[in-house]
Order: C-alpha cells, then sequence, then structure tokens
C-alpha cells in the first residue's frame, strides 16, 4: 500500500467530483421513480415527506460523505483491485453485496423494521450508487501512469 502523494490526491478529487456531480444528477430523478410506488402507499404514507419538506442537506451530504469515502479506499487499494470498466463494475457489484444486500438480508430476517419490497429498493438504489462510483473511479485511473 503506498501513500498518497499530490497526484492521487488530484486524481481522488478529480474523480469525486466526476462522481458526486454524475450521482446528483441522477439521484433525484431515481429516487422519484423508485420510492413513488411507495409515497402514494396509504399505509407508508407516515413514513415519507413530501417533496416540499425534505431537508436536500442530509442526502447530499451523505453522498457527498460517501463518494469521497468510497474514492480514498478505491486509491489506497487501487494495486490489488481489477482496473477498467469491467474491475469497476465488480468492485461496485462486491462493495454492494457487502455493505447493503448482506446487512438487509440479516436485519430482515431479524426484524420487521419496513416492509421487504421498501427495504430492497433502497439497496438497489444505493447498489446502484455505488456500482456507478465504482466505474468512474476505475476507469481510466491507470493512463496518467
Amino acid at each position: 500500500m503506498s501513500s498518497l502523494n499530490t497526484e492521487k490526491w488530484n486524481r481522488i478529487l478529480v474523480r469525486f467530483l466526476l462522481a458526486f456531480s454524475f450521482w446528483e444528477a441522477v439521484s433525484i430523478p431515481l429516487r422519484m421513480l423508485f420510492f413513488s410506488k411507495f409515497y402514494f402507499d396509504p399505509t407508508l404514507k407516515s413514513m415519507f415527506v413530501p417533496i416540499t419538506d425534505v431537508f436536500w442537506l442530509g442526502p447530499v451530504f451523505s453522498d457527498l460523505s460517501f463518494t469521497l469515502a468510497f474514492g480514498f479506499l478505491y486509491a489506497l487499494m487501487k494495486e490489488s483491485l481489477p482496473q477498467g470498466l469491467v474491475g469497476g463494475f465488480l468492485v461496485g457489484i462486491l462493495v454492494s453485496i457487502i455493505g447493503f444486500v448482506s446487512p438487509m438480508l440479516w436485519t430482515v430476517s431479524l426484524t420487521n423494521v419496513a416492509p421487504i419490497a421498501l427495504v430492497w429498493v433502497w439497496v438497489a438504489y444505493y447498489s446502484l450508487f455505488t456500482i456507478s462510483t465504482a466505474v468512474i473511479y476505475s476507469v481510466g485511473w491507470n493512463a496518467e501512469d
């Protein structure tokens, strides 16, 4: 594992800005697409607030911190990870399984915190986020070496 020098910081920050701006452009339509079915369900109406009452700083800060943390981890481990588009998809899928699918399987099997369909839509949403971030961080990293 090598240290983070100026070149690596520049690569991390450029890919961070690209991944974060891409996801913020895509996330609001995806949230509305994925969760609109549940928003209009009368049994789940208490779980959702109207879009005009959403404090958008929370989801944006969450996306920002995840994207930046994922970039740091990718930069520190990139020598042992697969490279390119296929490598990005593979890393994204594996991180999604480890970070979202496995904990949700465990949580849903032990508790009934939310409807199972809502939980899996949430997992799918964040899996897409993770896969797109991994692909952006992995493509072209070695082109500057």
